[in-house]
């Protein structure tokens, strides 16, 4: 399809519907069908998520990172899949779309060619597998540093401050302070409770050297366990696949071009908007009353003071109602406008109503604020879908 220059217009099985919200609501789809959990097993793309969520979907907090992988089976699999989304993110940002995945700035840092080192590793806190090499790189920096003070002031004392920082019954507090159970640990300590080896996070996937999994993380070697992780991470380990997606890209659009933005730029113009931001003054520039609703109608403050009350998942799901989209467009709410209509000839008991194609919204009477609020959640939240809409 990138190859071709026509234009995607996607029509479901089935459905009669199509238009741009059907075709978006495709690239929401794909979207989350390739942050499925059990879909990433099998052919892995992205670096696991700590499973606290409970979601059937990946959700890391800082963006979901590349699965570095031995070569193999697995890994061509994994580059014929980002071929197809350097494809899809390609196709959808030349036609006007995004594609709502919620990659990581580090991502778009590989797609530039700007290189990742130890300290862009996930850190404890940052919800995802390898935290601990994060933590590790920075025990390994601080080693470093404190190793250059060390040789100006005794220079045959190094060894044995090392020693020392190994021993030190901090190494929790300071580089794993979400771990209550081992604030009070050296480095020593919890390298050898948890039994950190060379290994891909450091407790488990590919060897990073052979033999790696019988191959203990001392403070002796600690150095090189972080070289070779970050090499694995950051290089060998995924090339192939940061190659695959920039060939996809680069057949819709020139990847050249791109060099003009930084990768956060990048991110926001290809996948929206990460936070959904609004207050009661932006929503009144963005929303507008249509038919016999007027701004000064209760209804429609009813509406706007709900919407200033969602949470962030909320309103994405409030998005993905009435646009087919749970973000909010590059640019944000300046760039997103929805109108809203009475909906005639509905009883209160009857469920808000959206024509997504137009960024259109249709509310019963309701009289009060509270009806409107669990009346929209309840038709946010319970519908699977909404390619087609009953002509009325």
């Amino acid at each position: 399809v990138s190859r071709s220059g026509h234009l995607l217009e996607v029509q479901f099985d089935g459905e009669t519907g199509f238009g741009n919200a059907v075709t978006q609501s495709f690239y929401v789809e794909v979207s989350l069908a390739l942050q499925d959990r059990e879909t990433n097993h099998s052919v892995p793309l992205w670096v696991e998520d700590d499973g606290n969520s409970g979601s059937q979907f990946l959700l890391c907090r800082r963006g979901l990172l590349i699965r570095p992988l031995p070569p193999g089976p697995q890994r061509q699999a994994a580059v014929r899949r980002f071929l197809f989304l350097g494809r899809l993110i390609g196709q959808a940002f030349r036609e006007g779309f995004i594609v709502p995945l919620p990659l990581a700035e580090e991502f778009f840092a590989l797609i530039l060619g700007e290189p990742l080192q130890p300290k862009d590793f996930p850190r404890p806190g940052s919800g995802c597998a390898g935290e601990l090499l994060g933590a590790l790189a920075a025990f390994v920096a601080e080693l470093a540093a404190g190793e250059e003070r060390c040789k100006v002031e005794d220079e045959f004392g190094v060894a044995a401050w090392r020693q020392e920082q190994a021993k030190r019954p901090d190494f929790g507090d300071r580089f794993l302070p979400q771990a209550e159970s081992t604030k009070t640990l050296s480095f020593d300590e919890y390298s050898s409770l948890v039994g950190v080896c060379f290994l891909e996070t450091g407790l488990s996937g590919a060897p990073l050297c052979v033999g790696g999994d019988a191959l203990p993380v001392t403070i002796e070697n600690v150095c090189s366990f972080v070289e070779q992780a970050s090499r694995f991470w950051f290089e060998t380990g995924i090339s192939e696949q940061v190659e695959a997606f920039r060939q996809g890209l680069g057949e819709a659009i020139p990847v050249a071009s791109l060099a003009a933005f930084r990768p956060a730029e990048l991110r926001q113009m290809f996948c929206g908007e990460d936070r959904i931001d609004w207050e009661e003054s932006t929503l009144l520039a963005r929303l507008r009353p249509c038919g016999e609703l007027t701004e000064r109608n209760p209804l429609f403050g009813h509406l706007v003071s709900v919407m200033v009350d969602m949470d962030q998942e909320d309103r994405a799901r409030f998005l993905d109602f009435v646009s087919s989209c749970p973000r909010l467009p590059p640019g944000g709410l300046a760039h997103f406008r929805l109108d809203v209509f009475p909906d005639t000839g509905t009883s209160r008991r009857s469920l808000p109503r959206s024509r997504a194609c137009a960024n259109q919204l249709y509310l019963p009477p309701y009289t009060t604020k509270e009806e409107l609020r669990d009346k929209l959640h309840e038709g946010m939240h319970g519908s699977a879908g909404h390619h087609e809409q009953l002509v009325r």
